[in-house]
């Protein structure tokens, strides 16, 4: 049903006679734009400001484009909320009442808009139909162009395919020569000859590898492929695959073209080999070079680091400041060379930082018969092992000296025994009260105390291995063990102080053994107090042994006021090692006690288990 005028609220009734449709309410308006269409609708600001009119002017339009709208809006509405209405709804009128004197000439004003809009639609579309005419006269021009054209575009495209196989191998060969890896072959080929052959996969595999590809190919991938073999020096090493769409085979010209390509990938593949083992060599040489742990390095006539490995590496990151590469500044910190280098041959050097000593394996290279030659220099690291030769010279000195003393302590035993007892014979006849009877006395303590040394020092230069495990006593084992060392300490004028239990503490084991490992661990608190006696004159040494129980088992700690910076070689001295096996086989365990404020401590701890 068509209308010319839709009108919305309490309009006169007259109005029907000019072919109105008059509604009550936006929803009954709402029904009837379903089944009609309206030039013109008219209705109040108010269901305008409705939430329903939106979509209602949408559906209008939506229907019939050139549909006018008219709006009744009261004198005193809001001239800016009018105006934002106008903007997003286009009202053709305004009036001020539905009883507006010059409404008809308002509708119709209307009309004859809607009309022209519809005027000016049908033109447009006119327009647009003849341009579509136009255009496809122009593509049947075109096509009669193409057509003719045919032949000529034929020809240069055979031309412009010579040029580019020739240009498309010119790239491939390029890309197979500047390709590292198989992987970058193929990437390289199918940049450069997808233009050329239409190649849509390239692919390189080794044999067997590649009688595999190939099956693969025909039984489960749609492709037209095109199989070359690679031959290195007459030995096939594989194929190369040259695939593109299953509708577009390789006529014989692509075919010989390819097959060119691939001898080049062939010399490729070769090269590439060789380079992988070159690659694999340098790699197991560095690999050989950085596992050592002494420093290896290559200098030059100049003394600068071509080249060093790993534990080099490490200690220059120590140092990240240092900037110089002369050999002696990095490992040295030497302003020049060091005294008594021998390039080429091996010598032996000291770091004047670290008081280390160094021996060097130095080996001349030449690398290039035009230039002066390299040395490669090996730095091991000889300063525990000096040291461990000097320990092991005193050990010997040491052992000779307990064969000499075991000697003179036999020989001295037995007159000491006829003097004992002389001198006793002449006490008991001897009246107490006569004037030399205290001199008696004394010559008789003297010789029990020589035969008491003789019978230590027997006691020490014994088999460790010879006593018997029995039940010791570590009041013993300290006595005897002080008793040997006792001429040092009353020599440097060290104070021994002994803090003893009333009762006595007795363990199981070797008293020669306990004697000789607590001695080694004595003699290393002597040494440290001797060092600081030695740079200080006025220095009043002390050494304090003392023998406790504990929860833990039976303890022996000895202390000393020595100089502190001993205690940090103290693990690697050979008196220290030998004491803790021997202490190790008796159950017990040894600890080095460094103490800044009281001095230099060591404590021995036995274990309940091997204490009787």
């Amino acid at each position: 049903m068509k209308a010319g005028f839709l009108l919305i609220g309490p309009w006169d009734a007259r109005l029907q006679e000019l072919g109105a449709h008059i509604a009550t309410d936006l929803n009954q308006a709402w029904h009837w734009i379903q089944d009609s269409t309206y030039d013109v609708v008219a209705l109040s600001v108010t269901l305008i400001l409705g939430k329903k009119f939106p979509e209602f002017y949408e559906e209008v339009k939506r229907a019939h484009p050139a549909t006018q709208f008219i709006a009744v809006v009261p004198a005193d509405f809001s001239a800016n909320q009018l105006a934002l209405l106008h903007e997003e709804f286009t009202f053709l009128r305004v009036m001020e009442s539905f009883q507006d004197p010059d409404l008809e000439t308002h509708l119709f004003s209307a009309l004859e808009e809607a009309n022209q809009r519809k005027q000016d639609e049908n033109l447009a579309l006119l327009i647009r139909e003849q341009t579509a005419q136009l255009k496809r006269l122009q593509i049947e021009l075109e096509e009669r162009v193409q057509k003719r054209t045919k032949f000529l575009t034929e020809a240069r495209r055979k031309l412009f395919l010579t040029n580019s196989r020739i240009e498309g191998f010119k790239r491939a060969l390029m890309a197979v020569h500047e390709a590292s890896s198989v992987v970058e072959i193929e990437q390289l080929l199918n940049d450069s000859l997808a233009a050329t052959v239409q190649t849509s996969w390239i692919r390189l595999f080794f044999h067997p590898q590649d009688e595999l590809f190939a099956k693969q190919v025909q039984t489960q991938l749609s492709f037209t492929q095109f199989q070359v073999p690679l031959f290195r020096q007459h030995e096939k090493v594989g194929s190369i695959f040259f695939l593109r769409a299953p509708d577009h085979p390789f006529s014989k010209d692509e075919s010989d073209f390819l097959t060119r390509v691939a001898e080049a990938v062939a010399l490729a593949l070769d090269r590439i080999q060789k380079l992988k083992e070159s690659e694999s060599m340098k790699e197991q040489w560095e690999a050989t070079f950085n596992s050592m742990s002494d420093p290896v390095v290559l200098i030059d006539t100049n003394y600068d680091i071509i080249q060093s490995n790993k534990a080099l590496n490490e200690r220059l990151s120590e140092n990240k400041e240092e900037t110089s590469r002369k050999c002696f500044k990095v490992l040295y910190n030497r302003e020049e060379p060091c005294p008594g280098c021998q390039r080429g041959s091996n010598f032996r050097v000291q770091s004047r930082s670290s008081a280390r000593t160094f021996e060097v394996y130095s080996q001349s290279l030449v690398l290039d018969s035009e230039k002066p030659p390299v040395f490669v220099n090996l730095y091991h690291d000889v300063t525990q092992q000096l040291k461990m030769e000097r320990q092991i010279l005193e050990s010997a000195k040491m052992a000779e000296l307990g064969t000499i003393g075991s000697s003179i302590a036999h020989e001295l035993n037995n007159p000491l025994g006829g003097i004992l007892s002389f001198t006793q014979l002449i006490k008991m006849d001897m009246d107490p009260k006569h004037p030399l009877y205290p001199d008696v006395v004394e010559m008789e303590a003297g010789v029990q105390r020589c035969k008491e040394i003789v019978q230590n020092l027997l006691g020490f230069t014994r088999d460790p291995n010879a006593d018997r495990e029995g039940a010791v006593s570590l009041k013993e084992v300290c006595l005897r063990s002080l008793k040997i060392v006792e001429l040092q300490t009353k020599s440097q004028g060290i104070e021994v102080k002994l803090h003893f239990p009333a009762d006595d503490i007795v363990i199981r084991g070797h008293l020669n053994m306990l004697a000789q490992a607590l001695k080694n661990i004595l003699q290393i608190s002597i040494d440290r107090v001797t060092d600081r006696i030695r740079h200080n004159k006025n220095f009043k040494a002390l050494m304090d042994i003392e023998i406790l129980m504990t929860e833990a088992g039976p303890e022996i700690l000895i202390h000393d006021n020595g100089s502190p910076e001993k205690s940090t070689s103290m693990p690697l001295g050979l008196g220290l090692s030998v004491a803790s096996q021997i202490l190790r086989d008796h159950d017990a365990k040894l600890e080095i006690l460094p103490d800044k404020t009281a001095g230099n401590g060591v404590k021995i701890s036995f274990t309940p288990t091997h204490t009787p």
